[in-house]
């Protein structure tokens, strides 16, 4: 029972081992001017694992040397447009049977099956055929940059990653004129994946920012490129304070009461942190701006002084000053207030002494009424007086104080007005 048993697994081992097998995915895509790679392994009976063999794969879907893509004894055998363009990625003797057509073209598209023959005697097609698909070459190289700051060295890398190893691309790097640069390439591979890499190696300056700096991959049929604009970054510089009334002052005169706005500005990247200071005391700030507006409203005595704006980023600091003067209010309209004071008080006095005569000249007249001339009475209640009462009046006037009826300019003369004591007081 046991020897019968033996004997069926042996038959069970040599059947498989006589199995031919190929493993080939069904559909491959590659891009156009790239290399395009076919995964392939295939099996065999064992008894022909030391025989000699060649591979052979077709670009078609039956035999023929009007086909064949690739023949690992004699390239002649191969169709002209896949001459010195197709080989195997492996070894046969390992099962690899991985083909690879490099600068890959739309007419190279289409299906693909691989044939393996021993000494003419045993031979082996591994079908269904692979179909190939082309499409439009869209690879880019990237660029890693590290920080970029006015003045210091930096390496700026371009890379491009690829599983297919065909022709080598080249990387190349386009500057300005006025970015002088060396670059150092390399290759490297980890696993299945080809890593060609390109450092750029330069010092940049400002008047790089905002400057192009381009890497560009190129296949013998097709290229691409990848840009990058420099970002220097660079301290604070430029430092300028302005007011909305006077540009670029080291100092204004502020009327007191009256409203200022004073702005600081200044160049750097990445943008700073701005504060105004008055007396050391901070009265303003902003962060990751390059301008700060100051407003100081009904300007007073304690205004006065120095105004410092400072300005910083990770890169350094600067700073500026301005002065302000508060200039008190009132020196000229103190001047035209007094003025028009000495007037006021002027034609007041003026009043004053002209209703003092009137009055003194009322009281005089009515003293003298017995013995001069009637004289008009300055009190309305004196109108309603009897005419003859009024003659009586007049002579007792006159007969008290001599006076005759032409005494009554003299009577004016008491009240002459000395005009210039009154206007000296203007």
């Amino acid at each position: 029972m046991i020897g019968k048993s033996y004997f069926l697994l042996s038959l069970l081992q040599v059947g498989l081992s006589q199995e031919w097998k190929g493993h080939t995915p069904e559909e491959v895509t590659a891009q156009e001017g790239l290399c395009a790679q076919i995964p392939c392994h295939y099996s065999y009976p064992s008894h022909l694992a030391n025989q000699p063999r060649l591979g052979i794969w077709y670009n078609n879907e039956k035999l023929g040397k009007s086909s064949v893509a690739f023949h690992s004894e004699d390239y002649n055998h191969q169709l002209p447009r896949f001459r010195h363009r197709t080989w195997l990625s492996g070894d046969l003797k390992d099962g690899d049977c991985s083909l690879i057509i490099n600068s890959f073209t739309r007419e190279d598209a289409g299906p693909y099956f691989f044939r393996i023959e021993f000494n003419n005697q045993d031979k082996y097609s591994y079908i269904p055929e692979t179909w190939l698909h082309v499409s439009d070459f869209t690879d880019k190289p990237r660029i890693f940059p590290a920080d970029i700051i006015a003045g210091k060295p930096v390496d700026i890398s371009c890379i491009f990653n690829t599983t297919c190893n065909g022709t080598a691309p080249a990387l190349t790097w386009d500057t300005a004129t006025d970015v002088p640069g060396s670059a150092s390439n390399t290759v490297t591979q980890h696993g299945v994946t080809l890593t060609y890499t390109s450092v750029l190696s330069l010092t940049p300056s400002l008047r790089h920012h905002g400057q192009n700096l381009t890497c560009r991959l190129r296949y013998p049929s097709v290229s691409s490129e990848r840009t990058l604009v420099l970002t220097v970054q660079y301290p604070p510089q430029n430092l300028s304070i302005t007011s909305l009334d006077i540009i670029d002052a080291s100092s204004i005169n502020i009327i007191e009461g009256n409203s200022t706005v004073i702005i600081c500005s200044v160049e750097s990247f990445p943008a700073s942190n701005l504060t105004w200071r008055h007396l050391n005391v901070p009265k303003n700030r902003t962060s990751s701006n390059n301008e700060l507006w100051l407003a100081i409203p009904h300007v007073t005595s304690r205004d006065t002084g120095d105004y410092d704006c400072v300005a910083e980023n990770e890169h350094g600091a600067v700073e500026g000053s301005i002065t302000i003067t508060v200039e008190r209010r009132g020196s000229n309209d103190w001047k035209a207030g007094l003025l028009g004071a000495g007037i006021t008080l002027g034609v007041g006095l003026s009043g004053f002494f002209i209703f003092k005569c009137v009055k003194k000249l009322c009281s005089t007249g009515r003293d003298h009424s017995a013995q001069t001339e009637p004289i008009r009475s300055c009190s309305s209640d004196d109108k309603s007086d009897k005419s003859w009462k009024k003659e009586e009046k007049e002579l007792e006037m006159k007969s008290e104080h001599g006076l005759s009826p032409d005494s009554e300019d003299n009577v004016y003369e008491s009240c002459e007005i000395d005009k210039d004591s009154v206007y000296v007081n203007v």
